[in-house]
């Protein structure tokens, strides 16, 4: 897969998770869902969980992920 490729891809996936956080998904059921291979999504996966967008799952079936919600800085710094 290409670049020219992979980036929309990657946004698909990206807009799946975010618009319902909560929820896990298989490459398989993620395959169905977006009307991609197994085999395109894998790369894909891996590299977003490299950044921090998804996590995978320790669950004893089919491989897991699920949206990782970044962390948002609940303290700020003002200097009068």
């Amino acid at each position: 897969m290409n670049n020219r490729t992979c980036l929309p891809l990657q946004m698909e996936c990206i807009m799946l998770f975010q618009s319902n956080p909560q929820s896990t998904h298989s490459l398989e059921e993620l395959s169905d869902r977006l009307n991609h291979t197994v085999e395109d999504l894998q790369p894909v996966m891996e590299l977003l969980m490299k950044q921090g967008i998804v996590e995978q799952l320790d669950t004893s079936g089919p491989e897991r992920y699920r949206y990782h919600e970044p962390e948002a800085a609940s303290e700020f710094e003002m200097n009068p």
